[in-house]
């Protein structure tokens, strides 16, 4: 799930009314003493959960920690560093926000914060780089550290409704899992829970298809050159990543079926699994899916289960997972914010964000069996295994983002524009200065 930079009139008015109704600290202004302020895009239950940790880490410390959450967090935040009036920390859902802001010098490093940099457990939690300004000789630094993660690489599904289709093993190759969607559709149902709706960035799980596709097809080193500008969007590897998710979805029963999946949520779509007069019978969504499948009434904590995507071809691709990170950074170096910074890594925020969250919230730090369930457990140790990779659309410059999201919708609608589709990316990437591209590699998951 991706921000967006670039504020409009209407949202700049919005920004400014939020920013003075929470107070949010200029550089200028005298600082409060044991204050922290937060911004971040959590809201409702997740903010609630958030506010459970913010409420220990005030325990411990004596500082209190303002909280301000909006959904479009990217603009509330870029308005506040242009008016000089950032918060101390931000929560930021995207990768290349943070890399605009170090380019920017609008973002403290952390080498220094102390019970962060010298905690063994949080090193596969940092996050490095260097300024991306035109020259080589930027030193790479500790910049943010990833707080939540989610694991992107896995399908859903009802164990109840699948073994009452017959379909008791979970697909260990892509070609079972083809053969598995039209086993559903020849019997009548609906293969894939389809839904790309997601204002105001509707698109991102189509996004998430055609990158998870992409890195178990074609490799680990053809996914980080796409991600880094490199590798062109109409290249073979990238085209086929888009064909063979139109392929898979051609499962679906009819044309208005999967359009269908234009107007619906991805939350939405994934309530159709548990539907057993209809619905869906897979879902390909990130681990925070499971907040909304153990919702009342679906309640399905004992019937939901998963399986990783499965190499494409014949590729050895089985080890390879793409996640996506909530990365908290540190944009004014106060005392209160180092403090904070530390404690958001430490397992003891760890453990209250997993009891707050009903076992719901998973990290790169947490032991599997800290969990309350199977399934969970099982998330949380395929963090701490195999090779993790970035989301795709995390690491692009935000116009090369916005530009995927919305180009999903389109192939969804009419596939026969895809090589339109592929020269228009094509054409804005070359439009976007190298300083903004990212290089983050994949890696290990236990460094």
């Amino acid at each position: 799930m991706t921000g967006r930079s670039g504020v409009s009139r209407v949202a700049l008015a919005l920004v400014v009314a939020l920013l003075a109704g929470v107070g949010l600290i200029g550089c200028g202004a005298a600082e409060p003493v044991g204050r922290v302020t937060v911004l971040g895009s959590w809201t409702g239950d997740e903010e609630t959960t958030f506010r459970a940790v913010l409420a220990r880490f005030e325990d411990e410390t004596g500082i209190r920690a303002e909280y301000q959450g909006h959904r479009d967090v990217s603009q509330v935040l870029q308005a506040g560093i242009e008016r000089q009036r950032p918060p101390d920390v931000a929560i930021l859902p995207r990768l290349n926000d943070l890399q605009r802001y170090v380019n920017e010098d609008a973002v403290r490093q952390l080498d220094g914060v102390a019970g962060l940099i010298d905690d063994p457990a949080a090193g596969r939690q940092l996050i490095r780089l260097a300024a991306r300004t035109g020259s080589d000789d930027a030193p790479t630094r500790v910049y943010a550290v990833a707080i939540a993660t989610h694991l992107k690489s896995v399908f859903w599904y009802d164990r109840a409704r699948a073994a009452a289709a017959g379909l008791r093993q979970p697909p260990r190759t892509w070609d079972e899992l083809v053969d598995r969607a039209r086993t559903v559709r020849d019997g009548g149902g609906m293969p894939w829970c389809l839904g790309l709706s997601s204002p105001p960035v509707s698109g991102w799980p189509g996004t998430d298809w055609i990158e998870d596709i992409l890195l178990h097809r074609s490799g680990q080193r053809a996914y980080e050159s796409w991600t880094r500008g490199e590798l062109a969007w109409s290249s073979p590897q990238v085209r086929d990543a888009w064909r063979t998710w139109g392929q898979l979805l051609s499962a679906t029963p009819s044309p208005e079926a999967r359009r269908a999946g234009l107007f619906s949520t991805w939350a939405e779509a994934g309530a159709g699994l548990f539907d057993a007069r209809g619905g869906c019978h897979l879902d390909h969504q990130a681990s925070f899916a499971v907040r909304e499948y153990r919702k009342p009434p679906r309640s399905a904590g004992d019937r939901v289960d998963f399986f990783p995507t499965p190499p494409i071809g014949s590729a050895d691709t089985g080890g390879l997972q793409e996640v996506s990170d909530d990365i908290a950074a540190m944009l004014r170096d106060t005392g209160p914010a180092r403090k904070l910074m530390a404690f958001l890594a430490s397992e003891s925020a760890q453990q209250v964000w997993r009891r707050a969250s009903g076992g719901l919230f998973f990290s790169r730090r947490g032991p599997a069996d800290s969990y309350p369930d199977q399934v969970t457990g099982r998330v949380a140790a395929r963090l701490g295994t195999g090779t993790l990779c970035w989301d795709g659309s995390d690491l692009l410059p935000a116009p090369v983002a916005t530009a995927f999201e919305r180009a999903t919708l389109v192939y969804l609608h009419q596939p026969e524009r895809l090589d339109e589709l592929l020269k228009e990316l094509d054409g804005l990437a070359g439009t976007v200065s190298r300083t903004d591209w990212m290089d983050l590699r994949c890696h290990p998951a236990a460094e």
